[in-house]
C-alpha cells in the first residue's frame, strides 16, 4: 500500500462502527488505515500479519503433525513485522 491514497479508508467508518470485529489481510504495512480505524473504534482486530502467522502454522502442522501454540503464533506474527 503506497501512494497517496495509502492512508484512506476505502469504505465510510460507519461500516467499522457496525461491525462486531475486523480482519485484514493487507500484511504490509500491518498498520493499515483499516486496522488503526477498527482500533480506534475498540472492535476486535484480525491483522494481516496474523493472517500470515495462522496459515504458516496450520501448513507446519500439516507438514509436520506437530501443533504450535497460540503463543507461538503471536510471536510468529510479533516477529513478522520487525523491521
Amino acid at each position: 500500500m503506497n501512494g497517496p491514497e495509502a492512508d484512506v479508508l476505502a469504505f465510510p467508518p460507519e461500516h467499522i462502527e457496525a461491525a462486531v470485529a475486523v480482519f485484514d489481510v493487507v500484511a504490509s504495512p500491518a498498520e493499515t488505515p483499516l486496522v488503526r480505524a477498527a482500533r480506534a473504534a475498540s472492535r476486535p482486530v484480525i491483522t494481516g500479519a496474523e493472517v500470515i502467522a495462522l496459515q504458516a502454522a496450520r501448513q507446519f502442522e500439516l507438514y509436520t503433525g506437530v501443533s504450535i501454540t497460540a503463543d507461538q503464533v503471536a510471536r510468529a506474527s510479533a516477529f513478522s513485522r520487525e523491521g
